[in-house]
């Protein structure tokens, strides 16, 4: 995957941070989870670890759609992604007061625990940057554009049946973002295939107003596992 300095992306991650700043499955699954043993869990972190290892090398044949599943598949999965995450709150607040340093201090100390977060590398773009960081530049920007595109291959969310796929809100929040659209308003909506966060956006560009839909049921069925154990 090329390493790619664009303009338009650029605006997106600063138009992304100040709307950020401004607005500052059941038991027995869980059972045969835990009858399968501990050699199919260490199996599917090493596959993680394995593509992890080579977006951190900036393969230029990684599948971020493979990477992502893979990580979902992992123990260490975090549904929330950001949320939740140590670090990530301080590193917003650093670049509101533009100490560029000390918030790649904050983005490393978010990736240390979950290197998927799009938020993060988001930030980690801005903050290398404006600290003349070149080679860390790339490394942030690798992931977020790997991120994005897997996600926008995913459908166009424009329905329910052609919703994004989403794997954690650090996903879903990085996303609209980086998109630079505005969301007026979010609400949770399901069917039959799934669950779905519905998020009625404005683009400031062109005034235009629409729904977007992204798939979260991944997130929903881990988080509700977590909190039931």
């Amino acid at each position: 995957m090329a390493i790619l300095r664009h303009k338009n992306f650029c605006t997106a991650v600063v138009v992304g941070l100040c709307a950020i700043l401004a607005a500052c499955s059941g038991p027995a699954t869980r059972q045969a989870d835990q009858q399968a043993g501990p050699q199919l869990r260490q199996a599917e972190v090493s596959e993680y670890r394995r593509l992890l290892t080579e977006a951190q090398q900036l393969s230029f044949t990684l599948d971020f759609d493979a990477l992502r599943r893979a990580y979902v598949e992992s123990s260490e999965y975090n549904p929330y992604g950001g949320v939740k995450l140590a670090g990530l709150p301080e590193a917003y607040q650093s670049v509101e007061n533009a100490q560029f340093g000390e918030c790649l201090k904050h983005v490393d100390q978010v990736l240390a625990s979950n290197y998927m977060s799009l938020e993060a590398h988001m930030i980690g773009v801005l903050c290398s940057g404006r600290s003349a960081n070149l080679e860390r530049e790339d490394r942030h920007r690798y992931m977020v554009e790997g991120l994005m595109e897997s996600i926008e291959s995913s459908g166009d969310g424009r329905s329910q049946d052609s919703a994004y796929h989403t794997i954690s809100t650090s996903e879903l929040r990085g996303f609209v973002r980086l998109k630079g659209l505005m969301v007026l308003e979010q609400s949770i909506v399901y069917d039959q295939r799934g669950i779905y966060d519905k998020m009625q956006v404005r683009d400031p560009e062109s005034g235009d107003e629409y729904a977007l839909f992204f798939n979260v049921s991944q997130q929903f069925a881990h988080g509700m596992e977590s909190a039931a154990e």
